[in-house]
């Protein structure tokens, strides 16, 4: 009997918070914009939550309305929504140098973020 509950691909399924997700459409709609399904599949977000994104993205100007040179609606990150981006990597930036220059100890895992050490 098979007692592996690990997914398919042999990898944990990661869930991502909100800010990751605003991340992966901010990208996804950087330079000349794209269509909300270009953007719903570069994301991988349900059709339920490209509503719900987009919404408190467009109301907080960091996506904007565009044409594409065909006339055809397209979604685009604007300056602000670049920060954004900006803001975001170099958080992750920070979390890799902190997390590869942590104590190497068994309890190193308990102590990264203790201001203590």
């Amino acid at each position: 009997m098979n007692t592996d509950f690990s997914p398919p691909t042999g990898r944990a399924e990661r869930h991502r918070s909100k800010v990751d997700i605003v991340y992966d459409i901010l990208v996804s709609a950087t330079g000349a914009g794209a269509k909300k399904t270009h953007i719903l599949y570069k994301a991988n977000i349900s059709s339920t939550q490209v509503e719900n994104y987009f919404s408190a993205l467009l109301a907080h100007n960091l996506l904007e309305h565009a044409q594409d040179i065909d006339g055809n609606k397209v979604f685009r990150t604007t300056e602000k929504g670049l920060r954004f981006i900006e803001c975001c990597e170099e958080i992750r930036s920070l979390i890799g140098l902190v997390m590869n220059n942590r104590r190497i100890d068994p309890m190193s895992d308990f102590y990264a973020f203790d201001r203590r050490h």
